[in-house]
């Protein structure tokens, strides 16, 4: 918010500019949600992997889900 007053903008179109990248960022984050459960129960159990593997479509999606949300409340703020 304060980066955005001092670029120019209202705090209302920062409002706005946030709201949409969280709602991009929920829109982003849909498709992995199966394996976010299953990660949880496996922990809940006790079974800890080294690592957890996400896959890079799911985080592509997820990037340009928040990239079009942030781009689409930029040209509503304008």
């Amino acid at each position: 918010m304060a980066i955005g007053s001092s670029q120019g903008f209202a705090l209302a179109d920062m409002l706005v500019l946030c709201s949409f990248a969280l709602v991009g960022l929920t829109i982003g984050l849909f498709p992995t949600r199966k394996l976010f459960v299953m990660w949880a129960h496996e922990i809940n159990r006790g079974e800890q992997q080294e690592s957890y593997p996400y896959p890079r479509s799911h985080l592509a999606f997820c990037g340009v889900s928040v990239i079009v949300a942030v781009l689409a409340a930029f040209l509503l703020v304008q």
